[in-house]
């Protein structure tokens, strides 16, 4: 926060809808920039995108030269609590290549302060699917899960985004999942996959498989 106020970089919180017309299309061109380094689609379910900014109850935080350039957004989804708004949890999240270094862990903590300043509860990191915590415990058969992870790593680190989010110091909050035996465990993995992309073909799934039992040394070429 020290630096952005250095080089002249602020925090403006905006919906995307009444996003002045330069600031959305800088947001958009953001997005396709980060999408385009991606060997795979955009991801869904837990993940925010540029579709869910649409909704007028996401907020984005926007960091701002003096030239009106965007180096970096982050959007925050409402958590609700018997109708009314108590917490935030983290969406979107896209930065400049050539932007200041930094950013988006200036744009979080900026969050983080103004939401406290309004009262909020908490403000959640969200989830880091497919990564865990190493407390040190037995995990078992459950390790098989790695495969889709190690599959989408290539393409999206969970565990990147797991340290990264480390460096605020959150409380961890497990995540659970219960299932009848281990042999489910395959068809778990391939449903978590298809719920992130739903649109992958059989013949790039099955590419991604062959990557995660290569630990990651294949590349995939497949449509």
């Amino acid at each position: 926060m020290n630096k952005a106020s250095r080089v002249g970089v602020v925090a403006k919180f905006v919906t995307f809808t009444d996003a002045p017309a330069g600031v959305a299309r800088q947001i958009r061109a953001l997005s396709e920039e980060w999408v385009a380094g991606k060997d795979l689609p955009e991801m869904g379910f837990t993940l925010g995108g540029l579709d869910k900014l649409a909704d007028d109850e996401v907020r984005c935080v926007v960091a701002r030269d003096t030239d009106g350039t965007v180096h970096g957004v982050t959007s925050f989804l409402p958590v609700y609590e018997n109708g009314a708004v108590v917490g935030w949890t983290l969406g979107f999240m896209r930065r400049r290549d050539d932007g200041v270094p930094g950013v988006n862990e200036f744009l979080i903590a900026s969050a983080a302060l103004r939401f406290q300043e309004e009262g909020a509860a908490f403000v959640s990191l969200s989830g880091a699917l497919l990564a865990r915590l190493d407390r040190g415990e037995q995990t078992g058969t459950v390790d098989r899960l790695d495969l889709s992870s190690r599959a989408l790593k290539p393409a999206y680190g969970f565990r990147s985004l797991l340290a990264f989010k480390a460096k605020f110091q959150p409380e961890y909050r497990p995540l659970y999942m219960s299932y009848q035996h281990a042999t489910a465990l395959p068809a778990i993995g391939t449903a978590l996959t298809r719920a992130y992309l739903p649109h992958l073909g059989t013949a790039r799934a099955a590419c991604l498989k062959s990557m995660a039992v290569q630990d990651g040394s294949l590349r995939c070429v497949a449509p």
